[in-house]
C-alpha cells in the first residue's frame, strides 16, 4: 500500500499513457507550427485524401541531464567558471550547421515521419475558417437531419441509457454513509439513465464553384499552387459543411465543367479567356443554383496573363456574379522571379488592375501567390473569420 502511495505522489502510474499523449500533443503542435509547410507538400496533395500521410517531423526528446563523459573531471556538473551569467552555454537541439565547405563532423538534426490522418490536418488548419458570409436560405430545400442529444438524468430508464459515471457517483455516495466511499456492491437504487431528445438540425444549401486557368502560361509550378489551394478548399468544404456541390470548371480560351479527379490531373495548353471560366460559372448558377435557395461562392485562380481585350468582359461578368453569390474571389499566381521578393512587390496583372477599377463589392475577395507558402495565407484570406465578421 505504501508503495502505490509513492507512486501515485511520483506520478509513476500509468507513466506509458501519459508519456504517449504527451509526445502526441507535442507532434501535433509540431504540425500546426508548420502547416506552411504542410499545406503545400506534394506528397499530400497527391494522396487520395483517405489514406494516413507520413510527415517528417524533428526527434523530439524530452529533458534528461547530460553529465560529463570524463566522471575523474575536475569540477563536474558545476559548469565552466568563465561563463558568466546570460552567457549562452547551450544549444536547442536543432544541431548546427557547418561553418565552411567540405565535410562536417556536427550532428544533424534527428527527423523521422509520423502517419497522420489527413483529416486531423484539416480540423487543425481550418478550425478558424469558415465561408464567408454564409447565410440561412429556404428551410424547405435545406436539408433535415436528426441528433440525439442528452438533457438530463432519470433514476429509471432502459438499461441502453445507463450513465455509467453517474451511477458510479451515486453508489459511492451511499456506500460513503457506511464509512467509506468505494466502489462496491451496485443496486438498482444506485443506477442513472440518460434521457435523449431528438435535435433537428437545418443544412444551409452551398455551391461551390472551382476556376482555374490551365492555359500555355500556367507553368507547373503556378498550376500545382491552383491545385493545392483547391485541393484544400474542396477538403474543407466537406469536411466542415453537410450540404455543399462543388462544381470545377477550367479552362483557356474556352471553359468546360469537369470531374474532380480530372480537374487535379488537367494538363495545361492554348490561350487565356478568364471570362469564358466566369460566364460558364454564371450560367450555371442561374440554371441550378438561384440566389433564393442556394449560398453561391466562385473562387477563380490564374497567372493574370489574360487575352487583354477580354478584362471588361471579366469584369462585367463578375459584378453580375456578386448579384447571385455570397462571395466571389479572385487569386493570382505570379512565380516569377524577377518579382518574387514578396508580397510588398507583387506584381498585379491588368486583369487585377481592371477589377480594382470596375468592381467595388464589400464581397469581392482578391488575394496573391508568389511561391507555395503562400497557399495557406490565401486560404485564410478568402475563408478567414475577419471577412465572416465584417458582414
Amino acid at each position: 500500500m505504501a508503495n502505490d502511495n509513492l507512486l501515485d505522489i511520483w506520478g509513476m502510474r500509468k507513466r506509458g499513457k501519459r508519456d504517449s499523449a504527451r509526445h502526441s500533443k507535442r507532434i501535433k503542435k509540431a504540425i500546426k507550427e508548420n502547416l506552411k509547410d504542410l499545406i503545400s507538400d506534394a506528397s499530400i496533395i497527391s494522396s487520395d485524401g483517405k489514406k494516413k500521410i507520413k510527415v517528417p517531423i524533428r526527434y523530439l526528446d524530452s529533458y534528461r541531464f547530460k553529465h560529463a563523459e570524463d566522471s575523474n573531471r575536475e569540477n563536474t556538473g558545476q559548469g565552466d567558471k568563465s561563463h558568466k551569467p546570460g552567457d549562452a552555454i547551450a544549444h536547442d537541439g536543432t544541431g548546427q550547421k557547418g561553418k565552411g565547405p567540405g565535410a562536417d563532423d556536427s550532428q544533424g538534426d534527428e527527423i523521422y515521419e509520423e502517419e497522420i490522418e489527413l483529416a486531423e490536418i484539416i480540423n487543425m488548419m481550418l478550425e478558424d475558417l469558415g465561408l464567408p458570409w454564409l447565410e440561412a436560405k429556404d428551410s424547405t430545400v435545406e436539408v433535415e437531419t436528426e441528433n440525439i442529444k442528452f438533457t438530463d438524468i432519470a433514476e429509471v430508464g432502459p438499461l441502453s441509457n445507463v450513465d455509467k459515471r453517474k451511477t458510479i457517483m451515486e453508489n459511492m455516495k451511499r456506500n460513503a454513509k457506511s464509512g467509506r466511499a468505494v466502489i462496491k456492491n451496485i443496486r438498482p437504487e444506485d443506477l442513472r439513465y440518460k434521457i435523449w431528445d431528438m435535435e433537428k438540425e437545418y443544412h444551409s444549401n452551398a455551391a461551390v464553384y472551382f476556376l482555374m486557368d490551365r492555359s500555355g502560361s500556367m507553368d507547373e509550378d503556378k498550376k500545382y499552387i491552383a491545385k493545392s489551394f483547391f485541393f484544400w478548399l474542396a477538403h474543407f468544404c466537406r469536411t466542415k459543411y453537410n450540404n455543399v456541390e462543388l462544381i470545377f470548371i477550367a479552362h483557356d480560351t474556352r471553359a468546360q465543367i469537369v470531374p474532380e479527379k480530372d480537374f487535379f490531373k488537367i494538363s495545361n495548353s492554348g490561350g487565356t479567356m478568364c471570362s469564358s471560366a466566369f460566364k460558364l460559372a454564371l450560367e450555371n448558377i442561374e440554371a441550378n443554383h438561384p440566389k433564393e435557395l442556394w449560398n453561391n461562392y466562385v473562387f477563380a485562380f490564374s497567372d493574370g496573363d489574360n487575352w487583354p481585350s477580354d478584362n471588361k468582359e471579366c469584369t462585367k461578368l463578375v459584378n453580375q456574379l456578386l448579384e447571385l453569390c455570397s462571395a466571389v474571389g479572385y487569386g493570382e499566381i505570379n512565380t516569377d522571379s524577377f518579382y518574387n521578393y514578396g508580397n510588398s512587390n507583387f506584381r498585379w496583372s491588368t486583369l487585377h488592375e481592371e477589377f480594382e477599377k470596375h468592381v467595388d463589392h464589400p464581397h469581392f475577395l482578391t488575394a496573391s501567390i508568389s511561391e507555395r507558402n503562400d497557399i495557406y495565407s490565401c486560404l485564410k484570406e478568402f475563408l478567414g473569420i475577419e471577412a465572416d465578421e465584417a458582414s
